[in-house]
């Protein structure tokens, strides 16, 4: 049957739909494809996608493209979408030619500002320093980007999760938390493992961050071995809920093995960030995206490192600011390859999500030839979960 995807809802199957390039499908659920943004060309791959839904409904989606997963000279990407992300403009550099040109541009990340352009944030891998650059809907590229610059922290810091744009309270205003992990301690004192850098977001003529602080909310090595990174963020009235990758060293193995996710809670609006800690038992999440939902709810999505190649599944968690509750676990996207995962979400109507999955299979022999290097949109809902 060329062309023709079954698609699976609340276990009931619904009539074939065509959908041109996407008989590959490896997901298994209730989830279903509903488009490609783009299948790189030759040995080049789309990794580390995000996606962003902005003022007018379109959506904006940036990824990592290049021929490998680290050690290799990679660009951002941008493409725009349709308000149900069902067709996307033709894919181009996010940065214009000749930016930072000679250097690994990786794990790009969006936030919408309160004046409506988009800020992206990237690091550079080999040198351990993140960026940020600023884009108005209709401009080809982004602007030049800017260092973010923390006293005491000149390298080793490295970024995962997008910025978090805090609601104003009182003198507050334009607040700005960048969830970022670190490799080694700085001349600050900060030691490795997960922080976030608060900053005030200036808007005008030439918007800017002005970086405040660096905090600390869980370090490496406790317990011994143990490495946190790859915090993300999400805003509940005075609450912040972060969940931190993390892993257990063994000497001389790689990957590390997985350990269970870390949640984290404080009030943002306080001079002294004061943290409570969960671990989210049974859940081994590696990459990971959380998306608050019209309903209250939130959608977390992430690689599963409980399960074979890590596949991208997705979890509704009913009460972000109680204790977390391993609910259904419903799987969304499998290329049925190990380098996956790395998913970002947004809600296009009420309860309904469109997640991002990409095929890092090479297109040569032995690899996924046809369908090696896409990135693919992935629609479910409320009630699959």
């Amino acid at each position: 049957m060329t062309g023709v995807v079954w698609r699976r809802l609340l276990g009931v199957v619904l009539a074939p739909v065509l959908l041109t390039g996407l008989l590959a499908q490896p997901a298994t659920a209730a989830a279903g494809m509903v488009a490609k943004i783009v299948q790189e060309p030759g040995e080049y791959e789309a990794r580390f996608p995000d996606l962003l839904k902005l003022p007018d409904n379109k959506l904006l989606a940036v990824w990592h493209r290049a021929t490998a997963h680290e050690e290799v000279w990679g660009t951002i990407q941008m493409s725009v979408g349709t308000a149900d992300g069902r067709s996307w403009s033709k894919p181009s550099r996010a940065l214009a030619p000749g930016t930072l040109s000679t250097e690994d541009t990786r794990d790009p990340k969006l936030a919408l500002m309160p004046d409506g352009r988009v800020m992206l944030t990237f690091f550079l891998a080999h040198r351990g320093q993140v960026y940020y650059s600023m884009w108005t809907p209709g401009e080809t590229y982004f602007s030049t980007p800017k260092l973010i610059e923390v006293p005491g922290v000149e390298v080793g810091l490295l970024n995962h999760g997008s910025p978090l744009v805090l609601a104003n309270r009182g003198a507050q205003v334009n607040q700005v938390l960048l969830p970022v992990y670190t490799v080694s301690e700085s001349s600050a004192g900060h030691k490795a493992g997960a922080h976030f850098i608060r900053a005030t977001y200036r808007p005008g003529a030439n918007p800017a961050l002005q970086v405040a602080s660096m905090h600390q909310m869980i370090a490496n090595g406790n317990p011994a071995g143990r490495w946190y990174g790859e915090p993300s963020f999400v805003q509940y009235g005075d609450q912040v809920v972060a969940v931190v990758r993390a892993e257990q060293e063994r000497p001389g193995v790689e990957p590390r093995d997985p350990s269970p996710a870390i949640v984290v809670r404080w009030n943002p609006y306080t001079a002294t960030p004061q943290y409570t800690y969960q671990s989210f038992s049974d859940v081994l999440a590696s990459s990971h995206h959380l998306l608050k939902t019209a309903s209250g709810k939130l959608l977390f999505t992430y690689g599963d490192r409980s399960r074979t190649g890590r596949p991208t599944v997705g979890m509704m968690i009913s009460n972000p600011t109680a204790n977390w509750t391993k609910g259904k676990v419903v799987p969304i996207y499998n290329s049925g390859a190990y380098d996956q995962a790395n998913p970002s979400s947004v809600e296009i109507a009420n309860g309904t999500f469109l997640t991002l999955g990409y095929n890092a299979k090479p297109k040569t022999s032995g690899g996924d030839p046809t369908y090696g290097g896409t990135l693919w949109v992935v629609q479910s809902h409320a009630t699959d979960y």
